[in-house]
């Protein structure tokens, strides 16, 4: 007869946990942005099985990157394709916001607002200035070349309108906001960190409101744009100059701009969409069920339940790895060398040593110490043991 498992979310402490009705611990969830190394349970049963939920790139908690860190866990649901329940398109709000015209502005209402508002043909707007890609260093390169519109506390110079401006983060999703983003030809849209499929808001809102973004971020983030011109990589280019010239010929050239464009410009709606990858997992969302990040959530703990349900009789079980949750050591966006003056590189190199310390503390169910704990790990970093 099977178990009956339920769910259980903690908000206090950001994990979920399934249990059977004996109140028996069969798996912990943990949110991997709420995860701290003093949090985690004091004792693991092999009988145990550990979940990670993870939407957020490196920057909350940079032990993730490393191998043996993942290797705690034994079910995902992360940015990654490669998860038991993908979050890679959880930021675009569905195929229909990127066929319709709602915020759309032709090419020639954008070339009469660069001069009637004297509007830079690009847009930046950015007030997380510290990341581990080093989004900053390449703009203010290509600002050197071409004319940004740079808003936020990143590299500014412009000024947000008043409305916009005093909590424009908390409206980056509103109506007004959309309608101002519609009005550059161009929108930078850079992530924060560089891992697979790790693709957020940042290139789903130009697309939705028919500004060409300009991208840096996933290496996969091609197999998921609406179209084969969909967005403009920076890493086709040898430097920021030389696209800075490939977007000046696309200022001088409409139809040629307006190729990046078909998702909206195409006749029938139904032609607008040609990548099939694309389509055809907005097409296994559940209808009538939100897109939004409570509902991946549950999905992800059924999932589990279901699983242990599952292995209780196979006894087999899966180990999450670097495939789910890929991302490479920073990188200067410029050269593509290891950006040794970025403090995050030395962040991911110390974590690494976190990892290797905190795999050994949880297979030996050794309790932590937070504070002993920090200084092993420094200890090795400092000794090279990593």
């Amino acid at each position: 007869m099977p178990r009956k498992i339920r769910v259980m979310f903690t908000i206090a402490i950001a994990l979920s946990v399934c249990l059977v009705i004996f109140q028996v611990i069969c798996s912990v969830l943990f949110y991997g942005s709420n995860l701290r190394i003093h949090d985690l349970p004091n004792w693991r049963s092999s009988a145990i099985s550990w979940g990670l939920l993870h939407e957020e790139s490196p920057r909350n908690n940079p032990i993730l990157v490393h191998e043996e860190a993942l290797n705690l866990f034994n079910y995902s649901s992360t940015f990654s394709r490669l998860s038991n329940v993908p979050l890679t398109l959880l930021d675009l709000p569905g195929l229909e916001e990127l066929v319709a015209n709602s915020y759309y502005m032709s090419t020639k209402e954008k070339s009469a607002l660069m001069h009637a508002e004297n509007l830079a043909p690009v847009l930046y707007i950015q007030s997380d200035c510290d990341t581990a890609s080093d989004r900053d260093s390449y703009v203010s390169e290509l600002m050197k070349h071409i004319r940004i519109d740079s808003y936020g506390a990143c590299v500014n110079n412009a000024q947000l309108d008043n409305r916009l401006k005093n909590n424009y983060l908390d409206i980056l999703s509103d109506r007004e906001f959309l309608f101002f983003v519609a009005k550059y030809k161009f929108t930078i849209a850079f992530e924060n960190a560089i891992c697979d499929d790790y693709i957020t808001e940042k290139l789903w809102r130009p697309l939705v409101v028919g500004s060409v973004p300009i991208y840096y971020g996933s290496p996969s983030f091609k197999d998921w744009l609406p179209n084969n011109k969909s967005a403009i990589s920076i890493l086709d280019f040898t430097s920021p100059i030389e696209l800075a010239h490939f977007l000046h010929n696309l200022l001088k050239n409409d139809s040629a701009y307006e190729e990046y464009l078909s998702h909206k410009l195409s006749l029938k709606r139904e032609n607008r969409v040609t990548n099939s990858k694309l389509l055809h997992a907005l097409e296994k969302r559940q209808t009538g069920i939100p897109n939004d990040f409570g509902n991946y959530m549950e999905e992800f703990e059924c999932f589990v339940c279901e699983r242990i349900q599952k292995n209780s009789y196979e006894l087999k079980k899966s180990i999450v790895t670097k495939r789910q949750y890929n991302c490479s050591l920073p990188r200067d966006p410029i050269t593509g060398e290891i950006n040794k003056r970025n403090w995050w590189t030395e962040q991911w190199n110390i974590e690494k040593c976190g990892a290797k310390l905190l795999s050994h503390y949880i297979t030996n169910n050794i309790s932590i110490n937070i504070k002993h704990f920090n200084e092993q790990k420094m200890t090795m970093y400092d000794n090279n043991e990593c």
